[in-house]
């Protein structure tokens, strides 16, 4: 992987918060089923990490602010879920790609769940701008990229701005085909909404595989209200 423009700090300064207010809306096929958490599985299912709620009706509330690590997980346990920064975003990203962050601890949450009593995995909520991203996301080799957007969510221990270009490649039918990523984000310590801008699309044969993103920005989310929280339940 190639880096063609990197500006790459440590973001010690004083920044203004990224998670600081709750995130709500509605979970969509929801419908009548009862109150139950949102959470993230990351480290398994016996250690879920909660950071919400959606009430009978599918209306959620998010907030980061308030997810904290389980305590009563070993650390050498929780140590194998976690990596370097490069771990953390959708691509993939070589520790060339960050430089001196190479080694700040992260932990990539690619799905917010559902979870019904005694923490039982109920579901999934996608926040995408469309329904062909979301399939998209669901099965990358068959379903098509499509021009768009989703979140998902990462930990860091340290805070982090990364503002960059760099690139990788994606073998097709005997070439490399060129994917181009653009960064645009501040990580505080703790979690953070993370948003990625797909802006082109590589087209594929269909019979062969599905179109995959050619250029994309990672970014901090700025309007939740673009998304709609789409639900698949279990």
């Amino acid at each position: 992987m190639k880096k063609l423009v990197g500006i790459l700090m440590i973001g010690l300064m004083a920044m203004t918060p990224l998670n600081e207010e709750a995130i709500t809306g509605t979970i969509e096929g929801f419908d009548k089923l009862p109150e139950m958490k949102l959470g993230l599985f990351t480290l398994g299912a016996d250690f879920p990490i909660e950071i919400g709620t959606v009430n009978k009706g599918g209306d959620f509330s998010i907030d980061l602010a308030q997810a904290t690590l389980p305590a009563d997980m070993a650390e050498e346990d929780m140590a194998v879920f976690f990596g370097g920064l490069n771990t953390a975003f959708d691509g993939a990203f070589s520790k060339d790609d960050f430089g001196l962050l190479a080694d700040v601890i992260a932990l990539r949450n690619p799905y917010i769940s559902i979870m019904a009593s005694k923490n039982r995995w109920a579901g999934n909520v996608f926040p995408v701008t469309s329904e062909e991203v979301k399939n998209w996301l669901e099965d990358s080799a068959y379903n098509n990229a499509v021009i768009g957007s989703y979140l998902n969510i990462v930990y860091v221990e340290e805070p982090v701005t990364l503002d960059y270009s760099t690139s990788a490649t994606m073998p097709y039918e005997g070439e490399n085909i060129l994917q181009e990523y653009q960064f645009k984000l501040t990580l505080e310590p703790g979690f953070n909404w993370v948003q990625y801008d797909i802006e082109e699309v590589f087209e594929t044969d269909p019979m062969i595989r599905g179109s995959f993103p050619s250029k994309t920005t990672i970014r901090n989310m700025d309007d939740s209200s673009q998304f709609r929280w789409i639900g698949k339940f279990f």
